[in-house]
């Protein structure tokens, strides 16, 4: 198979947490990706987006080719950013976007879906993960559709049938579009199929290849090697987010009022630290994490203290596991972290029974 490179993409990078921005950064040029741009919110990456476009030169990019985003983001949040994306206020509604998140649930990958998003990455990552994603968006674009109640990449990825059709409109009755027809009817067609020529895979030099093409292990093992080789600066940052929540826990158990606002602070924490974990070899913490999320993801309960115990179990857990460094199940200790919080979870269920 034909090599190709992709030193000739540009991709933008929107991850509010500056230690994995950078991470996820490092590891996509590591993938051979030359030219990788920053953001660290949506409205940063929308002003990216309106630059490159409006003025290429002051921006230092002639294009942004695919875009990394990250869901969970304060004030705009990644699903936002990607509606933003698909509607007619944007430059190119055809960016493909690959949506990140600890969150990679099935309502989650459903919503992107639903929104426009071209992929799904779920945290934690591997450099594979990372390259599978990027090497199936360039060389397995869908076809763009523009419907009623949608905008975005084909939801529908096989050709095979489906157990529940719902699609109403006949083959005959969809308008397709090429990239160099010109089209009639467009604006009394009520869906449109975009079949354009794949740009990017004919950027990188592998216009005429059919499938995905693999990258070299040894530029996978690149890419693993740049998480590794952070996993220290990872502990360090775990340790300070464990006392963080040790922090919020003390002041929920005063309340004054503010619980709302500390639960939101847990579950945000827990949400980073569940996403994070399993990327530097922390799986437990991901578990832990998970659970804690859940947890707190209704900011408006009562907090009694059956919760804080139910809480502190959490906290506790992760703060053995980082600091013991115990990576992978943990064997024996881990074992027994697990019977710990399965435990505490029982007795805070029989609580409320």
């Amino acid at each position: 198979m034909a090599e190709v490179s992709l030193d000739r993409l540009s991709i933008l990078v929107v991850e509010d947490n500056s230690f994995i921005r950078v991470l996820l950064g490092n590891v996509i040029r590591s993938l051979g990706v030359e030219q990788v741009f920053h953001s660290p919110s949506a409205s940063d990456a929308i002003d990216q987006i309106h630059k490159v476009n409006n003025d290429p030169a002051s921006a230092g990019i002639s294009v942004i080719d695919l875009i990394v985003v990250d869901v969970v983001m304060p004030e705009v949040d990644g699903n936002m950013l990607l509606r933003w994306i698909r509607s007619a206020e944007s430059p190119d509604r055809f960016l493909p976007t690959i949506m990140i998140s600890g969150a990679a649930g099935f309502e989650s990958v459903r919503k992107a879906r639903d929104m426009g998003a071209t992929e799904f990455l779920a945290k934690p990552f591997s450099g594979l993960s990372v390259a599978d994603k990027l090497m199936r968006t360039v060389f397995s674009p869908r076809q763009f559709v523009l419907a009623p109640q949608y905008f975005g990449p084909d939801r529908r990825r096989a050709p095979s049938g489906v157990l529940l059709e719902r699609r109403i409109r006949e083959e005959d009755d969809i308008l397709v579009v090429y990239e160099d027809s010109t089209p009639h009817g467009i604006d009394e067609a009520d869906v449109i199929h975009f079949r354009f020529q794949n740009r990017l895979a004919g950027k990188v030099g592998g216009f005429s290849l059919t499938g995905i093409p693999k990258l070299n292990p040894e530029i996978i093992a690149a890419a693993d090697s740049k998480i590794e080789a952070v996993a220290g600066d990872y502990s360090d940052w775990a340790l300070k987010s464990v006392r963080g929540l040790s922090k919020s826990l003390t002041e929920l158990s005063s309340d004054g009022g503010q619980s709302v606002k500390l639960l939101a602070e847990l579950n945000n924490v827990a949400h980073e630290l569940r996403g994070q974990g399993g990327t530097f070899g922390y799986p437990l913490v991901t578990e832990f994490a998970q659970s804690l999320f859940q947890a707190t993801t209704d900011s408006r309960v009562k907090v009694t203290d059956n919760h804080m115990e139910f809480y502190k179990a959490h906290i506790d857990a992760i703060n053995v596991v980082m600091t013991n460094k115990v990576k992978g199940d943990g064997g024996e200790v881990g074992q027994s972290l697990l019977k710990g919080l399965e435990a505490a979870r029982k007795k805070y269920a029989a609580a409320y029974a």
